[in-house]
């Protein structure tokens, strides 16, 4: 019985190794793809199935997008939590994205109210001063205070007209009703806002448990080196962090503050400027000044000197100085990408995306820029070394 177990042992182990060895084989032929015509076809097919995906979830990709964008701004928050409860990743999920709710969604509500009310005042305000011709009358600076003072010393600036009411009339009004049009779809689709960022906060949830091994699925089925996905990786994260923090953490402050300027003042319509400022704090060089300084003019030109003063103060002193101080305090010289590089990709991004431009215009810039770079190292690298 001995003898015939030793004989069987061997002869299994021997079908074992031999059916183990085809099975490599047939792993490691590219049999099923042998010919050019069965790669093209199965490239073809593989980009009509990727296709037909992305038509399914067209409808999500903005929420998909804003996941990946919370996900990478709020890892550490969530790899925090993780270690201080040991592991147990789904309960710091849910505790990352509540933190989330709290940071970003339940204020985005109150600035909406506040806003929404702020661009309905200033939209009746238009036109009532349309109606009764207070606007065309404030609007003819030629007999305000500082005109007339002006004019006494410098008698050659009375030829000039200085009423404006019809250019600046017609152009408040059109902004007007764009801003009260444009807040009130924003507040009246608060549900379809709230269902939104529902799924953004269960796509975020996932990623957080899930994404790294995702992110790992992706670069496995990359045909690039494992160092080259990892760089293009990293260039991902760092643009979405530096964007956030280098353009709408600034652009958010800056608005704040030039509200609460407009607010001391007594503007009525403080909230709705602010927002404004939001925008052009993005435009490099004039930023903000864009809307406090003619502000300021407005207030200087119809008697408040006073009050035309103190915004040039705020304006220079405050929002400003915020700007020069917080910006390179946020990006800590991890950008040499120019500034007027960084204004056409956030305009551009704006005029394609919407206001995921913002994120998606710099994102792509710095897609071009890490590309240009690989082509100067690997594809052209005799003139990078002789520099020609």
């Amino acid at each position: 019985m001995e003898t015939t177990e030793q004989k069987v042992i061997p002869k299994q182990n021997s079908a074992v190794t031999t059916g183990d060895k085809e099975a490599r084989d047939a792993g490691s032929s590219p049999a099923g793809l042998a010919t050019p015509f069965s790669r093209y076809f199965f490239a073809a097919f593989a980009v009509f199935v990727l296709a037909v995906f992305l038509l399914l979830i067209k409808p999500f990709l903005t929420d998909i997008f804003l996941a990946f964008v919370l996900f990478v701004l709020f890892t550490p928050v969530y790899d925090f939590i993780e270690r201080r409860l040991r592991g147990w990743k789904m309960v710091s999920s849910i505790i990352t994205c509540l933190t989330i709710s709290i940071i970003i969604f339940l204020p985005f509500l109150i600035f909406t109210g506040v806003l929404a009310t702020s661009a309905y005042n200033f939209y009746e305000y238009i036109n009532a001063s349309f109606k009764n011709g207070q606007l065309q009358q404030l609007l003819n600076f030629k007999d305000s205070p500082l005109v007339l003072k002006t004019i006494k010393y410098l008698p050659a600036v009375g030829n000039y007209d200085f009423n404006g009411a019809e250019i600046l009339g017609k152009y408040l009004g059109t902004v007007s009703q764009f801003i009260y049009t444009n807040t009130m779809a924003i507040v009246t689709g608060v549900s379809s806002i709230i269902v939104g960022f529902i799924l953004i906060m269960f796509i975020t949830f996932f990623l957080f448990i899930d994404g790294r091994a995702f992110l790992d699925e992706i670069k496995r089925l990359s045909p690039l080196d494992s160092r080259y996905n990892q760089e293009i990786l990293d260039e991902l994260f760092k643009t979405i962090k530096l964007t956030f923090k280098g353009s709408l953490v600034v652009a958010v402050v800056q608005g704040i503050l030039g509200s609460i300027g407009f607010l001391l003042c007594g503007i009525d319509s403080w909230a709705l400027w602010g927002a404004v400022m939001v925008l052009a704090s993005l435009i490099p060089v004039v930023g903000t000044a864009l809307i406090w300084a003619p502000a300021a003019l407005f207030q200087a030109v119809t008697g408040h000197l006073f009050a035309a003063g103190f915004i040039v103060v705020w304006g220079i002193g405050v929002i400003g100085l915020a700007d020069n101080l917080l910006r390179p305090q946020l990006l800590r010289g991890d950008t040499n990408i120019h500034p007027l590089l960084i204004f056409f990709s956030v305009m551009g991004g704006l005029s394609c995306f919407g206001f995921l431009g913002i994120i998606l215009g710099p994102l792509v810039l710095s897609l071009l820029i890490y590309i240009l770079n690989m082509y100067k190292k690997f594809i052209n690298p005799v003139k990078l070394e002789t520099g020609v």
